[in-house]
């Protein structure tokens, strides 16, 4: 049957405030999702993985979500928030450096929540800086659910042309990065829920958290496998002749 699908995943990051020190870590259900028994997961927290070519060993990556915000000057804003939780700059520049090698080499991505944006801001994009704030709209995105409407490719690979997404996040997509087709929204603001990138063999990044979706939810299901799928064929493009 062959060795599992090798699959990376970025991990949150929590500064030492104790004598317990610092830690890397990755929640639970990202475990729990992309581990399956043809699949492995692998944490890459940024002090281990500078240098992106000795990851040509996996199979597919994973931009996980994370708790702290990007800063605003990756993406040539000045903050407004304050005083803001902002994510370590070495962090982003390792999800920047993953993108930017994955993207010319062909290697499976998948972006979820901060992720998402962190793919969008690594083509030009940019983000709202705090929804609420700058966007109020009759959707509270933190910590609820709402519909969303497909299209495109995310439609054709679901069968759908809506469904109920979860929402754990205060940012979004503001402008488009350069390359990206959305093809998700959702339904009431019409804020970016999923894009990717049509010329990659896939490139997907999703807002919301389908590691977090019941067990059952058939989108969540297909996103994983569909990413499983391009993994497949990555490794067996890359495997030696």
């Amino acid at each position: 049957m062959g060795r599992p699908l090798l699959i990376g995943i970025t991990t949150d990051y929590e500064p030492s405030e104790s004598d317990r020190g610092a830690r890397f870590f990755l929640k639970e259900s990202y475990v729990t999702y992309f581990s399956t028994p043809h699949s492995m997961v692998l944490l890459l927290p940024f002090s281990a993985t500078a240098d992106t070519d000795e990851l040509d060993f996996l199979d597919g990556f994973v931009l996980s979500g994370s708790g702290p915000d990007i800063p605003p000057s990756f993406y040539g804003e000045e903050q407004r928030v304050f005083p803001g939780d902002w994510m370590d700059p070495r962090r982003v520049n390792l999800e920047l450096s993953i993108l930017s090698r994955a993207e010319k080499a062909g290697v499976p991505l998948f972006g979820i929540c901060g992720g998402f944006q962190t793919m969008n801001v690594s083509r030009g994009g940019s983000l709202i800086q705090d929804l609420p704030m700058e966007r109020p709209g009759p959707i509270r995105h933190q910590g609820s659910s709402h519909k969303a409407v497909f299209s495109g490719f995310l439609k054709d690979l679901s069968g759908r042309g809506e469904a109920t997404v979860n929402s754990f996040h205060h940012q979004g997509v503001k402008r488009v990065g350069s390359g990206l087709e959305v093809i998700g929204v959702s339904t009431e603001d019409n804020l970016v829920e999923a894009f990717r990138d049509p010329s990659h063999p896939f490139l997907l990044g999703v807002q919301w958290h389908p590691e977090r979706m019941p067990p059952e939810d058939p989108v969540s299901r297909i996103l994983r496998d569909s990413f499983f799928d391009a993994c497949r064929s990555y490794r067996e493009k890359k495997r030696p002749r």
